[in-house]
């Protein structure tokens, strides 16, 4: 089963990335819209496009965390728009 996205971006280390309000998981999205950079590589994804560690911003309601997303669950930021 192929899982890539439709925009065929290349997730890399230190990417700028927002988890994708909807997904393609049977429970939903996790952490919709939150923002993050990418930590590291998971070696178990590798045939799924990738599973990645993803650093997520601190928010008011939420902490700042460390979670594993896919990446068609995550759509990169472009460096110009902060």
């Amino acid at each position: 089963m192929n899982t890539q996205t439709e925009q065929s971006t290349v997730i890399t280390l230190g990417a700028r990335v927002r988890v994708r309000r909807e997904s393609v998981l049977l429970c939903g999205p996790r952490y919709p819209g939150r923002t993050g950079i990418v930590t590291a590589e998971n070696e178990f994804g590798r045939d799924n496009g990738g599973l990645w560690y993803v650093r997520l911003e601190a928010t008011q309601r939420a902490k700042e965390r460390v979670t594993t997303f896919y990446s068609s669950e995550l759509e990169i930021l472009e460096e110009d728009a902060s």
